[in-house]
């Protein structure tokens, strides 16, 4: 008897710790049991879209004729669109937008806004509910906070909904006067509610999730039961606060959203939803969605995603910088998002900028942040078009949402406006010329007959020669000895981009320890460790920085405190660590971290403290600070807060000779003045604002919120300024040329051709000079079509060490197989076996069927034999002969002395076959691009020379150097 008690007694603890509670036993009264019946029936009506909401709120605003506009607003919503003009009247205010494009506003559907406040305070974040394994009680609304900082910046962005958190035009700290009601004005019966399931490495503990499923459909089995045959006097309804929401799902009364990104994840959980009976309606970033188009288009779900997040941990290693692209070739609907703060909310409509980039259709871009995420959220009847009858929610942009830099003057919620520029911005924009959406990356690699091109360009022994006019002579008689042609359009020749990043070639996934040469402790000032020694090249993440023109990267031993150690330059597109020119600088700087992420093994006051002793103490800890000491060896400090950066201002007046770099400087813009007045140069990571710690909270969120940013006003003050990352993130490193332009683009006091050259600057010219690196523009360039400065421009050449690098690279590799085993046998040339098997050659009649056999038997008998090859690595391009996949005919090695490859170059400056009289930095022969006349403002280089001209890149190899003689 006893044990059939304690049977009981566990049975119920453990029934309400799993949030069961049976219904007591006393009888029902009747006003009980009604209630309970009610929500019977509740359990047999859904949520639906009232696709008639529109029309009846415009019955009921009782809407007046329009104006002399084209979208009129009364109230909080739309009630005409188009062209009809009548006079207005006293009570109307009128906003004249210029001819500006016009948008609803954008729908992010995956952001931490409003939960993970900002500056972020860890005892506030209430992002991950980790009492239990599964949580689906838990309310993001609940933790909501209405005074995050943060909702206003990412709102002048243009965002005005988001799920998580919905913007509201009202000063107002009520969360509920921020939601909004999906059933206000309309017939649904029930609010639309969405549930988050995550899977991979959020969480490990899938059959848990798939128990929860199971007792949630034990409970709606008892409620329906309970339901069939409630009587007066019997039990009550069966209810769990734990289990409800599940159940709800079960129903059809919430939307499930999937946070997954491997496939194997993703089948995982479409079991579950089959077997359980409900439908994942979104698949949030799933990074590896073009793995499992098929079945994700079988399955109606929409992709909730990134346009370029991927590479830094494992679940997300193998994203496609294309998925976008082939999702809607695959008729998939597709949503951006942010994940805020993981991407900043403010730059939310740059995940479309770059999604168009890499060939998602521009309509599907705008409706990536409009339509598709207000259908998929069953809001599509009120917001997400400009319609009338719709919510009043209105973005004013000061040119094509598309373009770079493309920026919000006003921000308009429920008919009241939330954000404006000032007077200055909307005068400024007014300037700007207002043109469509950016074209798509062309690739021509049109190879026609000689005829004479806008622009010319001769590459001699891995040197740019000479551009321009001055070229044609030496072209017209090199092409006679049929020397290689790339014929391009809107060419641009630039220097090797270069940034300084936190751990670029030191790990791999950052979110996985294996991948990674390992933390330092930063306390330990006798050590002078050298990244040059942890260097690994080779990696996937080095490979795709260098296909995007970066050709050096700065980086420092990694650590979590103070000192991390010396830092290093070095060639991303480098095989190994004996590749030429691998290791550009060995010893640049002695960093040290003096901030949030330096703190977990000592203070500021530890930091500051050392920094003013060490490198001037009698007898330093280790010859590095000797070095500092004297200016020798630069000290990079990275750090983000004013008051920081003051004492470093301090120290530089008391030593004059110390070299100091601030990496960092979120605040440095309210001590720019004293930064230029002691000669600290700033490299700015990131390179726009995010108040994401405290220390960085006085950073400028930039236009339209401040007139001036950041960089503006070191700019102003002549601080010497480059461009770096600090984020474990690689798109920012990827993109740096975009964001240099961007940083530069509202500079619109000085013309377009300065701005180009300021923004190329921040990540070539500026950088090499902080860091003292050499300059070697005409030996180290990257030729593009298109303007790099703009999106839609490709990599068509890069040229390193005399040689060429990389021709048209994929930001993706290309794989194809070496067979070594055939060529041994079948005695072929290894480049028809190439041809054959990789780069599609057009055959000879004669030839097809011996061919067919050669693959077939490769195919069938010596796939063990097979090697995969990254046609991005220089020594396998190398193995495979002159050429790349892409560019056969183009040579690669273009060295004219093998003192070249040793590092001894020329001074260029003085060789008079490519100086001043070779025409190379005449205005007679400008360059469409830059490159070495950086330095020489007196034959500076203008970018609008090259801008939408044809041109012709002329490329002599060895072999046609030695023939062609001295000259």
């Amino acid at each position: 008897m006893i044990f059939f008690q304690l049977t009981g007694i566990v049975r119920t603890l453990v029934l309400t710790w799993q949030g069961v509670h049976p219904a007591p036993k006393p009888i029902l009264t009747v006003a009980q049991l009604s209630d309970g019946l009610r929500q019977c029936a509740k359990n047999h009506q859904h949520p639906f879209v009232d696709y008639s909401l529109a029309s009846t709120r415009l019955s009921n605003q009782n809407a007046t004729a329009p104006v002399k506009v084209d979208v009129q607003i009364q109230g909080d919503i739309i009630t005409y669109v188009g062209k009809q003009r009548v006079a207005a009247s006293a009570e109307t205010t009128v906003v004249n937008v210029g001819g500006r494009y016009l948008s609803p506003g954008l729908i992010d559907m995956h952001s931490h806004l409003g939960v993970r406040q900002e500056p972020q305070i860890l005892i506030n974040e209430d992002v991950t509910e980790s009492m239990f394994a599964v949580t689906p009680w838990a309310r993001a609304i609940d933790g909501f906070k209405p005074s995050d900082e943060a909702i206003r910046i990412v709102s002048s962005g243009g965002t005005t909904t988001s799920l998580r958190a919905w913007l509201s035009s009202r000063d107002t700290n009520s969360v509920w006067e921020m939601e909004i009601d999906s059933t206000s004005g309309g017939a649904s019966p029930k609010r639309q509610r969405y549930l988050k399931m995550t899977c991979g490495e959020n969480i490990n503990q899938i059959f848990e999730k798939a128990s929860g499923r199971g007792l949630a459909r034990n409970l709606l089995q008892g409620q329906d039961a309970w339901c069939e045959r409630a009587t007066a006097g019997g039990i009550g309804l069966p209810t769990s606060l734990h289990w409800q929401t599940l159940v709800d799902i079960l129903r059809g009364d919430v939307a499930v959203h999937l946070h997954c990104h491997q496939t194997q994840d993703v089948f995982s959980e479409f079991d579950h939803a089959d077997e359980f009976g409900y439908n994942i309606t979104a698949l949030h970033h799933i990074t590896q969605a073009h793995e499992m188009l098929d079945e994700i288009k079988k399955r109606g779900s929409i992709l909730a995603t990134f346009s370029d997040e991927g590479g830094f941990k494992n679940e997300n290693y193998h994203a496609s910088w294309y998925m976008l692209k082939l999702a809607a070739e695959a008729g998939i609907p597709i949503a951006l998002t942010t994940d805020h703060p993981a991407k900043h909310g403010q730059l939310f409509a740059q995940e479309a900028h770059i999604g168009h980039h890499f060939q998602l259709e521009e309509k599907l871009a705008i409706s990536s942040m409009m339509s598709v995420p207000a259908r998929a959220l069953g809001l599509g009847n009120r917001i997400g078009w400009v319609h009338p009858g719709y919510d009043a929610d209105l973005v004013v942009w000061d040119s094509h949402p598309l373009t770079l830099g493309a920026t919000p003057l006003q921000v308009v919620v429920d008919g009241k406006t939330f954000i404006n520029a000032s007077e200055k911005l909307w005068e400024a924009s007014a300037k700007r010329e207002q043109v469509l959406a950016p074209a798509l990356p062309s690739r021509s690699q049109e190879i026609s007959e000689a005829v004479l091109s806008n622009t010319t360009a001769v590459v001699r022994g891995g040197v740019l020669q000479c551009v321009g006019e001055s070229c044609e002579d030496v072209a017209s008689e090199v092409v006679a000895k049929g020397i290689p042609e790339l014929h391009l359009k809107d060419v641009h020749i630039l220097p090797g981009i270069v940034s300084a990043t936190r751990s670029h070639g030191l790990s791999e996934l950052i979110a996985e320890p294996s991948t990674q040469d390992g933390a330092l402790s930063g306390t330990d000032l006798s050590r002078g460790i050298s990244a040059a020694d942890g260097l690994r090249f080779g990696d996937r993440r080095l490979a795709i920085t260098h296909r995007r023109g970066l050709t050096t990267l700065i980086t420092a031993p990694m650590s979590d405190g103070f000192l991390h150690g010396l830092s290093t330059a070095f060639r991303p597109g480098a095989t190994h660590s004996l590749s030429p020119g691998a290791v550009i600088k060995r010893d640049v700087s002695l960093f040290l971290s003096i901030g949030y992420e330096g703190k977990s093994e000592s203070s500021f006051s530890f930091g500051i403290g050392t920094n003013q002793r060490a490198p001037n103490a009698p007898n330093p800890p280790h010859e590095s600070w000797a070095l500092a000491a004297n200016g020798t060896l630069p000290i990079t400090v990275r750090t983000d807060n004013k008051d920081v950066i003051a004492r470093l201002i301090t120290l530089k007046h008391e030593f004059p000779a110390v070299n100091i770099i601030i990496h960092g400087g979120g605040e440095a813009h309210l001590l720019a003045r004293e930064l230029a007045d002691a000669s600290i140069a700033v490299v700015l990571a990131p390179f726009r604002c995010s108040q994401l710690t405290w220390e960085v909270r006085n950073c400028l969120p930039g236009p339209p919120l401040n007139d001036a940013t950041d960089p503006d006003i070191l700019l102003d003050a002549s601080v010497k300024l480059g461009i770096g990352i600090w984020d474990h993130r690689d798109r920012w490193v990827t993109n740096a040329l975009w964001e240099a332009s961007w940083l530069t683009r509202g500079r619109t006091d000085v013309s377009a051709v300065r701005r180009g050259k300021m923004a190329v600057e921040l990540v070539t010219k500026n950088m090499r000079e902080i860091y003292g690196l050499e300059v070697r523009d005409e030996r180290e360039f990257v030729v593009y079509e298109g303007n790099p400065l703009e999106y839609g421009a490709t990599v068509a050449l890069i040229v390193e060490e005399g040689e060429v690098q990389r021709c048209w690279p994929d930001v993706e590799e290309k794989y194809v197989y070496l067979l070594y085993i055939a060529k041994l046998l079948l005695l072929l040339p290894i480049r028809k076996v190439e041809e054959l098997v990789g780069l599609g050659a057009v055959l000879s009649r004669g030839r097809i069927l011996v061919n067919l056999t050669i693959l077939l038997v490769t195919l069938l008998i010596l796939p063990p034999y097979i090697e995969r090859v990254d046609w991005g690595n220089d020594d396998q391009q190398r193995e495979a002969g002159e050429g790349g996949l892409e560019c056969r005919g183009v040579p690669r090695r273009l060295v004219a002395d093998k003192q070249l490859r040793s590092g001894n170059l020329p001074d260029t400056e003085s060789n008079e076959d490519q100086g001043r009289s070779g025409g190379l930095l005449g205005r007679a022969g400008n360059v469409g691009g830059y490159h070495r006349v950086f330095h020489d403002a007196d034959n500076a280089v203008r970018l609008d020379d090259v801008v939408r001209r044809k041109a012709r890149v002329l490329l002599l190899g060895r072999e046609q150097v030695e023939q062609d003689g001295a000259n």
